[in-house]
């Protein structure tokens, strides 16, 4: 399966915001400090619909090796070691810099600065000059670097960016911590380049995460003073509902009096003794069963039989009246005036038989009738219509269904009355509950509630037999069941009490009393228990959305993959690398991930004992294998940025450092390569490979001037760090300044200039022979003799050495080394001679250089 297949497949399993992630960085972008942002805002308000996952098709537009960082300059601000402020060092930004510097000219002053900035395995501190600088003096310095050819610069130490780490720097700390520490596989395709991304994005996300969570924290409330409210606090988490808080914050508004009431209750439990609580047991039981009595006497009046029956007697009673003013209307229907036999002509009836029996005719039954008889009402003898019209009254009033509604009626009106002068509290049992109150609030409102519910009843009868269409409540069924059983649980306790029930009692006042308080505080507190939550609520959500970023498993998939399709890989440029420095039996150990990188550390291959490198090694191969790893690690860095090394060949052999010096050429054609060193042999060796692979090379020397001119920079190399042809040329660039300036000069002054030509042309005589012929057959640092070379020897002629004398002869004649003989009448060359002489040594030069090939 490709990497791209295994990726896509593997994505699926990960966060929607790592899909999204994914699927963003294949197609070319970046995760921004502010994308960074607003992927954390979106995983801690779960808002995540704009999300969509990897797919093949995003690899088509993916970026490709990543960009390149180099160096422009550095410029030492102040308190740099001891190098001179202002001065800066430049580079060439493409091909190979070579930066010369004497022991003490602060050459290693530059090298250790750029090993703060740049990618270094074994970083070193920079330190101010210890002789000058005073006590709290910082160094600083300005860098110049370009990214993709962009120039830019930054601040050192402050404002260091970040693209500089991808600079890799090699000296031999460096180089030893590839041979004694873990070293990440550093080849990474394309596709397992998106995982280290990946890393990346998790950890800036992660990091708005955790500055999310400080700031979460610093909103936490102090733990107030109050025991109460700073334990509920504590206890509150993420799962604590409204529900909950509504609970804990229940009050009502007679909170206070509650409280007032239970401290009352739990000092006078701490006053008292068994006998007062016996006592206080005894009465409170006998005031209940009062109550009891009291209310259970009512049901005589209220309860449901008598209701009933007073209803149904009115009913009765309504049903009677109608039947007897059906009777009226039957034996009135033909008098003249209306409503005659009605409620109000049956009182004027009663009346005038009063006055009749009474005083009228007393002795005579109503109505009289009789012969000169006279009306009791309007005192007139009555006509033949008048008696029969008191006659047909008479039977009437005489019928007996009036006399039943009559009676009804009165039966009815007497109940009612009853009812009505009903006292349902009387003072007596006021009182009780009043004292019940002081013992028992909860159990004084239930009585009060059974009394209020009787009133209630009674009202509503009244108001109904009165002719309201209101319901009338219904009793609670046993409404005195629980006075009962509390006035029998008084009993009891009355019985059982003693001190240790006293001291129970104490306890359990205490513990309702402490209660309320705390839920009078906790209810107070509310506004801090909701801001509280809400906090918790946030930091719950921003929790599991940083759970969202470990980076565990982008980093096993990333290892998985990597030793998988890489490691063999770097494995076999390793060891082709440490192979051309002539190590033998040396290979790469993996020795697992970490941080989505394959680490590896170089092992023997083959050994029939367990063996440390260090231990095995001479410090030349050690070196050689420093190199190997970094080396190893450029071939890698699809980046192409900047490598620095200082001084990479000390204790190395001429093979191993021209071997070295070859493969920095080779780097150097698609990258600036920055080499520090005062080996002036291998100033050469690099000169060499770099004019055999046709890279740019470009001289920069740090010297010292004066006692304490330290780290003063120029764009040459010095006389005496040039090779035979740089020496050529600068000798032909001279002898073009004596031509034009010698007009100008007396013949003294020619004199002295052309023998320090001469004297320059001498040496350079003795770099051809040194470099290109001994040093050609006799290995400079080993004096070991290169039997392949020695044919070289025997290449050069009677014409080749005759030429050499008699140059190097002249040379030395006009050179200022012994004092001129007064015979002689010395006189220097003029410009002619010279060019002629310097002509003879380049053709000699480049005949030699083609002898023994």
């Amino acid at each position: 399966m490709a990497l791209e297949d295994a990726i896509v497949a593997w994505s699926t399993q990960r966060p929607a915001w790592q899909q999204h992630a994914l699927r963003l960085l294949a197609r070319g972008a970046d995760i921004s400090k502010a994308d960074a942002a607003a992927i954390a805002d979106a995983l801690v308000s779960r808002e995540s619909e704009k999300w969509m996952a990897l797919s093949l098709e995003d690899f088509a537009t993916g970026k490709g090796a990543g960009r390149a960082a180099s160096l422009r300059w550095v410029e030492p601000v102040e308190h740099v070691n001891a190098l001179l402020d202002g001065q800066r060092l430049t580079f060439d930004p493409n091909g190979l810099t070579v930066v010369y510097g004497d022991n003490a000219s602060g050459k290693s002053g530059y090298a250790r600065l750029l090993k703060q900035v740049v990618r270094a395995r074994r970083p070193e501190i920079v330190l101010t000059d210890i002789f000058e600088d005073r006590s709290g003096d910082e160094p600083a310095a300005l860098i110049g670097f370009a990214v993709d050819s962009v120039d830019n610069e930054c601040s050192w130490p402050g404002g260091v960016d970040p693209m500089l780490r991808q600079i890799g720097y090699y000296d031999e700390p460096c180089g030893d911590s590839y041979i004694s520490t873990d070293s990440a596989v550093t080849y990474r395709p394309a596709a397992l380049v998106l995982l280290d991304e990946l890393i990346h994005a998790c950890d800036a996300v992660r990091d708005v995460l955790d500055a999310k969570l400080t700031a979460n924290s610093q909103r936490k409330i102090a733990a107030p003073e109050n025991a109460a409210v700073a334990g509920y606090l504590s206890a509150l988490s993420p799962a604590t509902t409204q529900a909950d808080i509504d609970e804990a914050c229940r009050v009502g508004p007679d909170i206070n009096d509650l409280i007032a009431r239970a401290k009352d209750e739990e000092g006078r439990l701490r006053a008292s003794d068994p006998r007062r609580e016996r006592t206080r047991l005894t009465q409170l039981a006998s005031r209940l069963r009062a109550i009891s009595e009291h209310i259970e006497s009512f049901d005589s009046s209220l309860g449901s039989a008598s209701v009933g029956a007073l209803l149904a007697a009115r009913q009765s009673a309504t049903d009677l009246r109608r039947v007897a003013n059906s009777v009226s209307r039957i034996s009135f229907e033909s008098e003249p005036l209306p409503e005659t036999g009605g409620d109000a002509w049956r009182a004027l009836w009663e009346a005038a038989r009063h006055y009749s029996e009474h005083d009228a005719y007393s002795d005579k039954a109503f109505p009289v009738t009789d012969l000169n008889a006279r009306c009791v009402l309007c005192q007139q003898e009555l006509s033949a219509e008048a008696e029969d019209r008191f006659h047909r009254f008479r039977a009437y009033m005489t019928d007996d269904s009036e006399r039943q509604a009559a009676g009804a009626q009165r039966s009815v009106s007497a109940a009612i009355s009853l009812l009505g002068d009903l006292d349902l509290e009387p003072g007596p049992i006021a009182v009780a509950i009043a004292t019940v109150e002081e013992d028992n609030p909860d159990l004084a409102d239930r009585c009060r509630e059974a009394i209020l519910l009787l009133t209630a009843r009674r009202d509503a009868l009244l108001a109904h037999l009165g002719g309201a269409e209101d319901e009338i409540p219904e009793l609670v069924p046993g409404l005195t069941e629980g006075l009962d059983a509390e006035a029998n649980a008084a009993i009891q306790r009355s019985s059982a009490m003693d001190s240790s029930e006293v001291e129970r009692l104490v306890s359990e006042a205490t513990r309702r009393r402490t209660e309320l308080e705390e839920r009078r505080d906790i209810a107070q507190a509310r506004e801090q228990v909701e801001h509280e939550i809400e906090r918790l609520v946030e930091r719950s959500r921003i929790e599991a959305a940083r759970r969202q970023t470990d980076t565990t498993g982008i980093t096993r998939k990333s290892t998985d993959l990597a030793r998988e399709g890489v490691t063999d890989v770097v494995r076999d440029r390793f060891t082709r690398e440490s192979h051309d420095l002539r190590l033998e039996r040396i290979t790469l150990r993996d020795v697992g991930g970490r941080k989505g990188q394959l680490m590896q550390r170089p092992a023997f291959l083959g050994a029939s004992q367990p063996a440390d490198i260090p231990d095995v090694l001479s410090e030349g191969e050690q070196t050689a294998l420093g190199i190997a790893g970094f080396l190893t690690e450029a071939h890698f860095d699809n980046t192409k940025s900047t490598l620095v090394l200082d001084d990479p060949v000390s204790s190395l052999d001429h093979i191993r450092r021209a071997y070295v010096a070859g493969r920095l050429s080779e780097f150097a054609r698609d990258r600036q390569v920055i080499v520090f060193t005062h080996d002036i042999s291998f100033i050469g060796d690099l000169r060499n490979a770099a004019q055999n692979a046709n890279v740019a090379f470009a001289e920069r020397c740090v010297e010292r001037r004066g006692d304490r001119g330290v780290g003063y920079c120029t764009d040459q190399h010095p006389w005496k760090a040039k090779d035979a042809k740089a020496r050529l040329g600068q000798l032909d660039a001279e002898l073009a300044r004596i031509k034009r300036e010698r007009s100008s000069w007396d013949s003294e002054t020619y004199e002295k200039e052309v023998a320090d030509w001469a004297g320059r042309l001498s040496e350079t005589w003795e770099r051809i022979v040194n470099l290109d012929i001994v040093y050609r057959v006799v290995d400079r640092g080993t004096a070991e003799v290169r039997p392949k070379m020695f044919r070289m020897l025997a290449e050069i002629t009677d014409d080749d050495n005759r030429e050499f004398q008699v140059s190097y002869s002249r040379c030395s004649q006009w050179a200022r080394r012994h004092d001129k003989s007064p015979d002689i009448n010395y006189v220097a060359p003029d410009t002619n001679e010279l060019n002629d002489e310097l002509a003879l040594v380049r053709a000699w030069h480049a005949r030699i250089s083609r002898y023994g090939s």
